[in-house]
């Protein structure tokens, strides 16, 4: 296995990274992945003709088949590499991203949208990710905010019990099923348990991706027994609450391959 700084020597064979403050996912060329312990500006600063197009995203210039601008003002951009990947474009990065593509020796096809075409491309890229939280006040108004400052796409959805909510689900179509479901335990403690025993209970439900939240210093077995899929501990300190959203959020929506 190749150590980082002798991935740094061979960047021909990497395709791009995708990261946060404390590690990144490498995508070669090959298909492979790996997992790295540094966040992603330690590869941008080391690797100077890759291109940062989103917080999240640093891209090979020469693994670009096409850019696609944004389909409307104040939405993401997108760029569609040479294996079919494609990632957002950060709605402040996208002139300067555009220039940069433009000057590299890579072929690169740029696509301009088009009110008359159809926005086929567009809804498919800018298609919302549900996200379903069972949460009020303060911490509801947090979450919101940290899903806006990931620049994707969301259509947050929120109700203070979730008893009901595995019922409510089964009755509606799975087009309309959440991507992601966050409960704070915090709220109703036997609710909250109930909610996460029947989301799990149903073959077509479990595969919903449920983050289960507690305080400090309670057992998480519970819940891990009842399959959730992540226990996420909230801090008493509200910047500390503030950056642990940062992180899950920034996992699970631009790390992970959710089924939207």
């Amino acid at each position: 296995m190749l150590l980082i700084h002798q991935l740094l020597e061979q960047p021909s064979l990497l395709a791009y990274f995708i990261g946060a403050d404390n590690y990144a996912w490498l995508k070669f060329r090959n298909g492979e992945r790996r997992l790295l312990a540094k966040p992603l500006v330690y590869f941008e600063e080391r690797l100077p003709t890759f291109i940062r197009i989103h917080k999240t995203a640093l891209i090979n210039p020469a693994c670009v088949a096409s850019v696609h601008q944004p389909p409307r003002p104040k939405m993401a951009g997108l760029v569609r590499l040479v294996d079919g990947t494609e990632l957002p474009v950060s709605r402040r990065r996208w002139r300067a991203v555009a220039q940069l593509l433009q000057t590299t020796e890579a072929t690169v096809d740029f696509m301009e949208s088009s009110v008359a075409s159809p926005p086929d491309l567009a809804q498919e890229v800018v298609a919302p990710l549900r996200v379903q939280v069972i949460m009020c006040g303060d911490m509801l108004l947090l979450t919101r905010q940290c899903l806006h400052k990931l620049d994707v796409p969301y259509m947050l959805q929120s109700t203070g019990a979730g008893a009901e909510l595995a019922s409510a689900l089964l009755l509606s179509s799975p087009a309309d099923w959440p991507a992601l479901i966050l409960i704070d335990s915090r709220l109703d403690r036997a609710d909250s348990i109930l909610t996460l025993q029947r989301l799990k209970a149903h073959t077509r439900l479990r595969a919903i991706p449920v983050i289960y939240m507690i305080p400090p210093g309670e057992n998480m077995m519970q819940a891990y027994l009842l399959d959730a899929n992540s226990v996420v501990v909230v801090p008493n300190d509200p910047s500390l609450l503030v950056q642990t959203l940062d992180q899950l959020l920034d996992y699970w929506l631009m790390v992970v391959q959710l089924a939207a």
